[in-house]
This record gives C-alpha cells, sequence and structure tokens, in this order.
C-alpha cells in the first residue's frame, strides 16, 4: 500500500482499517499507530475501538498507561 495513500489527511475509512490490519502484523502501542496515522488520539482510539467491535482487533494488553493491540487470530 503506498505510503502517500495512507499520509493523506481525508484517507477513507475503508483504507485506514486495512492499514491498521497490515500494520497489526506484530503487536503496536496505540502511539505507534497514532503517529503512523497522522490522527489524534482520540480518533485512533475510535478507530480501534469500531475495529474491536467488529471482531477485528483486541486490546491485548496494558503496560502502565500504554494500551498494546493484537490482530484477533480467526480459528
Amino acid at each position: 500500500m503506498p505510503e502517500q495513500q495512507i499520509r493523506r489527511r481525508n484517507a477513507g475509512a475503508p483504507l485506514r482499517r486495512a492499514f491498521v490490519l497490515d500494520s497489526l502484523r506484530r503487536p503496536r502501542t496505540q502511539r505507534e499507530l497514532q503517529e503512523q496515522l497522522h490522527m489524534s488520539a482520540s480518533g485512533t482510539l475510535h478507530l480501534l475501538r469500531r475495529m474491536e467491535r467488529d471482531g477485528l482487533v483486541r486490546a491485548a494488553e496494558r503496560v502502565a498507561h500504554t494500551q498494546i493491540w493484537e490482530r484477533v487470530k480467526l480459528k
């Protein structure tokens, strides 16, 4: 996926979701995803919570004040 598409300020939701799923090949912190997407903290959290609701990602663990996210493994 070209980085220029991701960096567009008005990138569509499907593109952001695809980018997050691709990034979560390994667990990542919410801050890492926020910096890669160039989104606000609340916007990133909102996106991750929607994806969690849809069964795509889950909050793996919390270390201090850092939330770590991972892909849900399909059975």
